[in-house]
């Protein structure tokens, strides 16, 4: 009895606290009418990057369109790659046993014409680390990739945030805060 009490006492003061502190779940984003009518420049229109964008992006109301000149915003990707460092070596034979894997992305958004900078040059960046194994070459591969793949997840959704942002001042341009 005391136990329940305890608990039902610790998660009402969790939800304070929380509160308490601005956060809150993130439901549905609706972008700014800036976005309304959004072309996406730099990627490949059938690559997974430029699907994930144009989903969150739909799912905020927002609409991609396949040409610049019917858009009223342009997201323009100006950098886009993923590398491999290799972390440390050891063993008998100085092979690698760690890597790390990063992920750079830079983007911008303007109006349609490319004149007026809505959201300025943002640069984003996701870092995993992983262990090599040359016995299970498989399984690393598939490491691998599963990073890869979490590490463009966690990429688009740095960018929704940032496109989300413009909601609040559409007028001014965005200050960078990398």
């Amino acid at each position: 009895m005391i136990i329940n009490r305890w608990r039902v006492s610790s998660f009402l003061l969790s939800l304070l606290l929380l509160g308490g502190c601005g956060f809150q779940l993130h439901g549905n984003v609706k972008y700014s009418p800036l976005l309304s009518r959004t072309y996406l420049q730099g990627v490949p229109s059938y690559s997974e990057l430029a699907v994930q964008i144009k989903r969150g992006l739909e799912a905020g109301g927002a609409t991609v369109v396949s040409e610049a000149k019917d858009s009223s915003a342009i997201l323009n990707i100006t950098y886009n790659q993923v590398g491999r460092e290799i972390l440390s070596v050891g063993g008998a034979a100085t092979k690698v046993q760690e890597y790390a894997l990063r992920y750079v992305l830079q983007f911008e958004v303007t109006d349609s014409k490319g004149n007026k900078i809505l959201l300025p040059l943002h640069r984003l960046e996701a870092v995993r680390e992983y262990r090599y194994d040359p016995l299970n070459l498989l399984s690393t591969g598939d490491q691998e990739n599963l990073l890869r793949e979490a590490m463009q997840k966690d990429i688009v959704e740095q960018i929704l945030w940032r496109l989300e942002a413009l909601q609040s001042a559409p007028d001014k341009p965005q200050a960078n805060e990398d």
